[in-house]
């Protein structure tokens, strides 16, 4: 056995040892509110998939890095907020061993989304600049063969960067873990920051013209300024609230390596980093009038369908 399941079950064996009622309820109440709350995150993000998959003026590359989103997203409600649900209730029946197993499991999980998840963040931001940026010549050269090539490339290289982990002692692996992490942000941010600039001036060259409003689409340039940058301003969001969630993540982590520590901070702070796989789509669904249209779309025909098989039925 390796030292960290070694110190894992010893770790938290001397805890569920000394665990309280109050303790106890409250990890329950958790678990409880996390295996609900995985049905909804789960079915949002799956709708958000299946609409811009099967709605064709949908299937553009800025959708399609969506849907590698909205896929991090499902998986969470899939497996990692059930697997989180059993890790708690292992860890309240005192299964110390079974527990260090599964939340090892569930670490190397979340791990291979949250590195998807930022390369996947680079690429809509790096898509966002070259929209404003190349403006005509974008859909020569951002086109949905290379952003496939690029999102396969994410999810294959992602679990290949985590194996590394077993073959590079953990030192190098954080170090090159967190300069990877730097250029990302850098990247992001400089990005965003280009995209807002570069926008300010299209939209004050339009203006000089006097021939067409900033809210229009230019001949010349084939820009629709109002829609771009609603859809500019609701990725920086997504973007903001992801970076927001991930504290408590990192706070949890930290306190998972302590021997001693208050374990229901841990939870609630791991329970609250994954709540912003259940906020993207409420994001997507109110600031994206195209998405919400198809998913709309896609609710009313399950529902007909779901009518059509009663009546079908009765008339056998």
């Amino acid at each position: 056995m390796d030292k960290p399941m070694a110190f894992c079950i010893e770790a938290v064996t001397n805890v569920t040892n000394d665990l309280k009622q109050h303790e106890k309820e409250t990890l329950l109440v958790i678990g409880v509110f996390n295996s609900v709350l995985a049905v909804p995150t789960a079915a949002a993000n799956a709708l958000v998939i299946v609409a811009i998959l099967t709605t064709s003026s949908l299937r553009t590359p800025s959708y399609l890095l969506l849907t590698s989103l909205a896929f991090s997203d499902l998986a969470v409600g899939l497996l990692g907020q059930p697997v989180f649900s059993a890790t708690i209730f292992l860890y309240m029946n005192r299964k110390a061993r079974m527990y260090c197993h599964i939340r090892m499991i569930a670490g190397s999980l979340m791990a291979v989304l949250s590195i998807a998840v930022l390369f996947t963040m680079l690429g809509i931001s790096v898509d966002r600049y070259l929209a404003i940026r190349l403006k005509l010549k974008y859909k020569t050269l951002v086109t949905l063969r290379r952003i496939r090539f690029f999102l396969v490339g994410v999810w294959a290289l992602t679990p290949v960067l985590m194996s590394l982990s077993y073959f590079i002692s953990l030192g190098i692996m954080s170090f090159l873990g967190a300069i990877t992490v730097a250029i990302c942000l850098f990247v992001i941010l400089y990005c965003y920051i280009m995209s807002f600039r570069t926008l300010k001036i299209y939209c004050a060259q339009i203006q000089t013209q006097g021939n067409q409003q900033p809210n229009e689409t230019s001949n010349s340039s084939d820009i629709n300024v109002r829609k771009y940058k609603k859809l500019l301003k609701t990725m920086l969001l997504v973007l903001a609230i992801t970076g927001v969630f991930c504290i408590p993540l990192l706070g949890a982590m930290a306190m998972f390596t302590k021997a001693v520590l208050n374990r229901n901070v841990a939870w609630v702070c791991l329970r609250i980093s994954t709540l912003n796989s259940t906020l993207n789509p409420v994001i997507y669904f109110t600031r994206m009038k195209d998405l919400r249209q198809a998913c709309i779309r896609i609710l009313r025909k399950m529902l007909r369908l779901s009518e059509s098989v009663p009546s079908q039925e009765r008339g056998q």
